[in-house]
This record gives structure tokens, C-alpha cells and sequence, in this order.
């Protein structure tokens, strides 16, 4: 058994092994994203020998499952090399910056820099340095920044001394000491005597970058797994981010020749519904992991993708995906054509697109069929009243699925229990606009193709509507001074039943708005009373809510009513889809502010 252990190494040696391809990146790893004073600011604390960090090296078995690939602007010699020492878990940014700096970019486009010998010199004689005295020399290297200008960046060019006899910049890797003839020779060739001075008693002695310099280096030993990889992340890792599953995946499947991020990129051009249901990946990767007959839970994803997996799954999973969002889509208002802002839980996703895909391949009979997608709506909506995934969710997503495809094949003795069980109460009347609730709540009214009240056009979220947003009826600017007995501490304004939809430019006009002049600016804009009623109906009013926003003064009182109504019309609305109201019964119904499905 090994451990790990720190060691001390020389920075300039590292850069060279990863010159040579000796030192790689696992695929996981983030691209390279400096600017050029980042690495103008590293090249600084070379030069005086600062500090630089701390580097994480992998030396483990399971560094080859990682897919090394070589660093940016190592060149093809290290592109080409099968074995490598180490894999850089932490220092990538510090290692290429490196690159550049001691050796150039090799096959790559991007920044290379130069020492600017006008700078300097013009820097020296307005500090009025003579640069026979070597320590006033060294007091004015050591005092000078990086926004005194003295190094600057030029985009990579094949002729580097092109830049010295134009403008007399000094290429970086020219003051190391694989360049020193060229160098001298170089100096030896300048006329000018200043300049060969500068060169020699300034540049050469005190602003290359120093070739001695010590960093501490921590190597993991072999018993840490991939799954111990991400974990000290955590506490080592610059960006203090643990990798991802998927960052995991990607790097697994890499040496197959699998490039998983391309592949993503690719599936969410050609899928437009997919491409709003699955953020990072990871949802396609559970995907795959149940059509393989794998655990979906994401921390095993890992463990249970392979190359073989993806490769007979991959876009399968992505197609299943695409079709049961526009399934959601067309029949429960979540407008995955363009936005996942309606989205109660996107955990229902993986185990849904197979059993949506079950039913085209199980069922023939049109009416059946109907039955079965009916059977996917009560799904959806019962796990959003009920908050099932929030929690434990891995576990419920392979049973739910195995489950529903019960329910569908054998009618309602097969009815899953927990939806037997589902409710919706008067709890529900506190969920906020955020939660699982609320985005359900905005699903239903999507669905039913709303109009402004005003501009009478169509909005909501899909393809082609106007643009949307979310509007209190009892506006949260109007109500602390135009609602009697309000109080902040007692009257909770942002809630989801206080919500309805409206186009951009008519809730900007409505939000210091009582709402019975929002209702009579409608009716005079519409024309008439009945047609501005209707209107609101399709936003989940009914006649008594209607009533009560008509009201010249309102009091707390009218505000409670309001909810209620509205509670009352999402109740008869989430009753179509099989889930009854529960008066007597206590609940214990919690809503979470944002649903998490993270394991």
C-alpha cells in the first residue's frame, strides 16, 4: 500500500516533461483559460522567484482510465506519446502558461511573449538608472510590474526575431537556456551599443525567469480511486470544485476514442428538446445506464457507463429524451423548445423517456396508447404535488420506471401505490413561484395557450410567443401600501397562486398596479368585460377570483380569498390528472425553495 507524498520539484522541469508529453491532463480537465496577464503575471513571480502554489500530480493505476491528453501547445510530440510519468490533477493553467513562456506554442494558436527592450530602456532612463551599477539595476528590476509594460503579448508567429529587428521585442524562450547561443548571437549582432547592454546587463541577468525555482508537488498513491480522485478536489483543486460524474465519464470513454463533450454539443443541435432538459450531460448518462440495465445513481455513473454502453445507447438516450420532452411539451405546458425555467424536477426525465419509449414499442392500439400517455401525465404531476424527487431519488427512479410499466400493461390494479396515495391540500397554498409546485402551477397555465390581458397576444413559454414573464396579481411594490393590514412578517405576497403570465412591456406597466385597475386597464383595452374575463380564465381565475380583484380597496382579508380561489381552480385542474383533494387529512408538506436532484 502507498500514500501520498509531497516532494519538492524544479517548475522549469515540469513544463519540459509536459513539453515532451511525459506529464499529461486527464480529459476531464477543464480547457485552458488564462488571459495574457495571468500568464504575464506568472512570468513576473518567475523572474523573482515568488511563490507559484502547489501542484497535484497523479501517479495511480487508475490515471490510465483517465484518457491523458496533452497539453495546449505542447506540440505533436507529445500528442504522439502512448505512456506518460504523471497526469496533472491541479497546475494545468500554471504548466501551459509555462509552456508558452519557456518554449513557444507548438501547433497551436494564442498568445506568445516578449521582453520589450524600447520599454525597458525608456523605463531606465525615466528612473534615471545607469546600467553599469549592478545593484541600482537589480533595485529597479525587483521594483518593476507588469503594468509598467516591460513584457507584452503578440500573437504566435512562425518567425519570432521578425518582432526583435522590427521592433526590438524579445521573444521569452530565447533568455532560457536551450536558446542561449541564438541569444548571444542575436546580442553580438545588434549595432547598437545601449541595446546590447540592456540586453546583457538588464534583461539577461535580471528579467529572465529563473531556472532553479522549487515547487511543492502532492502525488496521491495508488489507493486512491477514481472515486477518491474527486473527492480531493475538494480541498487541492484551485477551482475548489469536485469533479462530476460526467466530468469522470468524459474522461473514461477518452481513450476509446469517444469524445463526450463533442457528443453532447452534437445531440443538443440536432434534439431542440433535449437541449433544454439536460444541463450538463448527466441525465443522457443515466439514461444510458438504465437502457443498459445499470443503477442510474449519478455518483455510479462512472462505474456503470462504459465505452460498449455509450457506444449502443448514447444517442438513443439522447432521442428518447428529446421525445418526451416534446411529449411534456405538447401535453403539460413545460416549454422544453426553449427554456427549462418550468421544470419541477428534471429527475423524472431519464426513467419517463423509457417508459415513454415503452409505449411505442409495447403498444399498438390508438386508445391504448392515449391511456398509457395519460398514465405519463398523472406521473408527472403527482411526483410534483407529492415532491417524490426530492430525495432518494436514484432508488425511485429504476423502481417508478419498472413500476409504470406495470401500471401501463396491466390498468389500474397495477396502479403504483405512492400515486394511489398522492394529494394535494391546502398546505399548497404557501409554495412559492420556485419551487416544484409553482413550476407545476406555470406548466398548467402554459398549457393552456394564455393571452396578454393586455396586448391580447399570444404569450407563455414556446417556440415563437411573445416574450413572458411572471407577474404578481397583488404586485409585491403595491401591496405594503395599498393592502389593509398588510404586514411583511404576516402576509407572505410571493407566492405561487399569486402569479399569472404577461408580456414583458405590460408587467413592466402593471407592477405599482392595484389589481383592479390591472382588470379595468384590460377590459378598456380588449373592449369589453367578458372578453378580459376570459382571458384571465385561461390563467387558472375563476368567477370569484375574479370578483375579488375587482374591489376598489382590498384588505388581507381579500388578498386570503384570492388564494383561496385560485387554490381552488389548480385543485379542480390537478384533479384531471388523478390526483384528489385531502381536506381532513394533516400534512406534512414541505416545499423546497430550489429542488435539488444532486446525489
Amino acid at each position: 500500500m502507498s500514500f501520498t507524498k509531497t516532494t519538492a520539484q524544479n517548475y522549469s522541469e515540469i513544463v519540459e516533461k509536459a513539453k515532451t508529453g511525459d506529464f499529461k491532463l486527464p480529459a476531464f480537465q477543464r480547457k485552458w483559460k488564462w488571459s495574457n496577464k495571468q500568464v504575464m503575471s506568472l512570468y513576473d513571480s518567475l523572474r523573482l522567484g515568488f511563490p507559484i502554489g502547489s501542484f497535484l500530480f497523479l501517479t495511480s493505476n487508475d490515471g490510465s482510465k483517465l484518457g491523458p491528453r496533452s497539453f495546449y501547445g505542447a506540440g505533436n510530440k507529445a500528442a504522439h506519446k502512448e505512456e506518460c510519468e504523471s497526469l496533472i490533477l491541479d497546475g494545468q493553467q500554471r504548466i501551459t502558461a509555462g509552456l508558452s513562456i519557456l518554449y513557444g506554442l507548438d501547433d497551436a494558436e494564442g498568445s506568445e511573449y516578449y521582453i520589450d527592450i524600447k520599454k525597458v530602456d525608456a523605463l531606465l532612463k525615466e528612473r534615471k538608472v545607469n546600467i553599469e551599477d549592478e545593484i541600482a539595476v537589480k533595485e529597479f528590476c525587483d521594483e518593476l510590474e507588469i503594468d509598467d509594460g516591460y513584457l507584452t503579448a503578440k500573437k504566435r508567429r512562425k518567425d519570432r526575431l521578425e518582432h526583435f529587428h522590427k521592433s526590438k521585442l524579445l521573444w521569452t524562450p530565447l533568455l532560457t537556456g536551450q536558446f542561449e547561443n541564438t541569444l548571444d548571437e542575436l546580442t553580438d549582432d545588434i549595432a547598437d551599443k545601449r541595446d546590447k547592454n540592456i540586453i546583457r546587463k538588464v534583461v539577461k541577468k535580471h528579467l529572465r525567469p529563473k531556472s532553479n525555482l522549487q515547487v511543492p508537488v502532492i502525488e496521491p498513491g495508488n489507493e486512491f480511486d477514481l472515486s477518491s480522485i474527486s473527492k480531493v478536489f475538494t480541498t487541492i483543486n484551485t477551482s475548489g470544485k469536485l469533479l462530476t460524474p460526467f466530468e469522470l465519464v468524459v474522461a473514461i470513454l477518452y481513450p476509446h476514442d469517444v469524445k463526450l463533450e463533442d457528443d453532447i454539443i452534437e445531440f443538443k443541435s440536432k434534439y431542440g428538446f433535449y437541449n433544454n432538459i439536460d444541463k450538463n450531460g448527466e441525465l443522457l448518462l443515466q439514461v444510458v445506464a438504465l437502457l443498459a440495465g445499470r443503477s442510474p445513481k449519478k455518483s455510479d455513473l462512472p462505474k456503470n457507463i462504459d465505452h460498449t454502453a455509450y457506444e449502443m445507447y448514447g444517442e438513443k438516450a439522447a432521442q428518447q429524451l428529446d421525445a418526451v420532452g416534446e411529449f411534456l411539451t405538447s401535453s403539460l405546458g413545460l416549454g422544453l423548445d426553449v427554456t427549462d425555467k418550468l421544470v419541477p424536477y428534471d429527475a423524472i426525465f431519464a426513467p419517463m423517456a423509457l417508459a415513454f419509449d415503452f409505449i411505442s414499442q409495447n403498444i399498438t392500439d390508438q386508445v391504448e396508447i392515449a391511456s398509457a400517455k395519460s398514465k405519463l401525465r398523472t406521473w408527472f404531476v403527482a411526483s410534483s404535488i407529492m415532491q417524490r424527487y426530492q430525495e432518494g431519488v436514484h432508488n425511485k427512479q429504476s423502481r417508478d420506471l419498472e413500476d409504470i410499466k406495470k401500471w401501463i400493461l396491466g390498468g389500474d390494479r397495477e396502479k403504483p401505490k405512492w400515486i394511489k396515495d398522492a394529494y394535494i391540500s391546502k398546505q399548497i397554498k404557501a409554495a412559492s413561484p420556485n419551487g416544484a409546485i409553482g413550476k407545476l402551477f406555470h406548466c398548467l397555465i402554459n398549457s393552456k395557450k394564455p393571452e396578454d390581458p393586455l396586448q391580447r397576444e399570444p404569450i407563455g413559454f414556446g417556440d415563437g410567443l411573445h416574450s413572458t414573464q411572471i407577474h404578481h396579481v397583488f404586485p409585491t411594490r403595491w401591496a405594503p401600501k395599498g393592502l389593509k393590514g398588510y404586514t411583511k412578517s404576516d402576509t407572505e405576497i410571493n407566492l405561487a397562486l399569486n402569479t399569472m403570465f404577461l408580456f414583458s412591456k405590460t408587467n413592466g406597466h402593471w407592477l405599482n398596479f392595484p389589481p383592479n385597475n390591472q382588470l379595468k386597464n384590460s377590459v378598456n383595452s380588449v373592449g369589453s368585460q367578458s372578453a378580459a374575463y376570459k382571458i384571465y380564465k385561461t390563467q387558472l381565475f375563476n368567477d370569484k377570483s375574479l370578483e375579488i380583484i375587482s374591489k376598489n380597496e382590498m384588505s388581507v382579508d381579500d388578498y386570503d380569498n384570492f388564494i383561496e380561489e385560485r387554490y381552488c381552480e389548480f385543485v379542480q385542474i390537478v384533479s384531471e390528472y388523478g390526483v384528489q383533494e385531502v381536506k381532513s387529512k394533516d400534512s406534512d408538506l414541505v416545499e423546497f425553495e430550489s429542488p435539488s436532484v444532486v446525489e
